[in-house]
């Protein structure tokens, strides 16, 4: 009996076969070499991982299916887009802490991916404070993670507790924590308007309010919101994420438009990816060429109807960073014992 073999991808075939291996070896760990990672998922050998990686052998739909259940590839970025629909990815947020757990570590391995990049910058629409800035310092993060835990997902075992220092599990600490400091390697530009703190301020207080949090500890987490809103314009002054940056890494604008909502969009290498924001802190991804195109024209408009004060403009920078200092201070003042 002859036997069977997959048959040669044709000439259309070939070259969204390369394409896909190729958006498979941008998002691929670098400790694992992507011939033993195909072989191992698909269950062939490591010569036939390499016959399909040369495009000798056809990829099949459930080795196509098998390889995005691991890895984040784009389908519309691979294929195109089909009949003006768009395909989004997203991690399930809700039921449990691990879920949660798996979202953060999602949200660090893209950012790792983005900053060992050659080209890379990170637009950040900004309707509330990015959430790479909740992640500043170890008691602002405590107080982020148990905030989204128990008001926005509503996991149980929150529901009754009042916030403590050192109540959310260390190792998710320690995730959110990466996540900032991996942020601080990418070049960024961020749109925000004179609104875009209200959000955590209210926070605070409607936890103190609601005798979730103390007085002390509403004092401590608002001062530690103050620090970071002082990095923030700080970086701004020297446009610069870090001081060791060695040209401009920040570019930070403000807005008198009403932004509507939170956006991401991420460009890096030969890849684009837009993220929408959805249940306050969650976010659908894209990397649907049409669509990017669209979320770029968009930004572009946007920030071209907005106001540069990043390395320029000392005046209206000062104004802006000001105006929002002040408003934590006076919420300072009444927490004060």
């Amino acid at each position: 009996m002859q036997k069977k073999t997959s048959p040669t991808p044709t000439a259309t075939k070939l070259k969204i076969q390369n394409l896909f291996f190729t958006k498979l070896k941008e998002v691929l760990p670098e400790s694992l070499a992507i011939a033993d990672e195909i072989a191992d998922l698909l269950g062939v050998s490591i010569d036939s991982a390499y016959r399909r990686m040369r495009g000798e052998t056809e990829l099949t739909i459930e080795e196509v299916y098998t390889i995005t259940q691991k890895y984040p590839i784009s389908v519309d970025e691979v294929f195109g887009n089909l009949n003006n629909r768009v395909t989004f990815s997203y991690t399930k947020l809700t039921d449990s802490k691990e879920n949660f757990k798996k979202y953060l570590e999602d949200l660090l391995g893209q950012l790792r991916i983005l900053s060992k990049a050659q080209n890379k910058k990170l637009y950040y629409v900004a309707e509330e404070m990015p959430i790479f800035y909740s992640f500043f310092s170890k008691k602002l993060t405590e107080f982020k993670l148990f905030y989204w835990q128990r008001s926005v997902l509503n996991l149980q075992e929150f529901q009754n507790e009042k916030f403590k220092f050192n109540l959310v599990d260390e190792d998710i600490v320690k995730i959110a924590r990466d996540c900032f400091e991996e942020y601080l390697n990418i070049p960024s530009v961020e749109i925000w308007t004179n609104e875009t703190i209200q959000t955590g301020i209210k926070q605070i207080q409607f936890y103190f309010e609601s005798g979730i949090i103390t007085k002390t500890q509403a004092f401590e987490i608002l001062t530690e919101y103050k620090l970071m809103i002082e990095l923030i314009f700080a970086n701004a002054t020297d446009a610069r994420k870090n001081k060791s940056d060695k040209e401009e890494t920040f570019y930070f604008y403000c807005s008198e438009v009403v932004l509507g909502t939170n956006c991401i969009y991420v460009l890096y290498d030969n890849s684009k990816i837009s993220y929408i924001s959805f249940n306050t802190m969650n976010s659908l991804a894209t990397a649907n060429p049409q669509f990017c195109e669209e979320t770029e024209h968009w930004l572009k408009n946007l920030e071209k109807k907005s106001t540069l004060i990043s390395g320029v403009s000392e005046k209206l920078r000062y104004k802006f960073f000001t105006t929002m200092l002040n408003t934590i201070n006076e919420q300072l003042e009444q927490f004060k014992l």
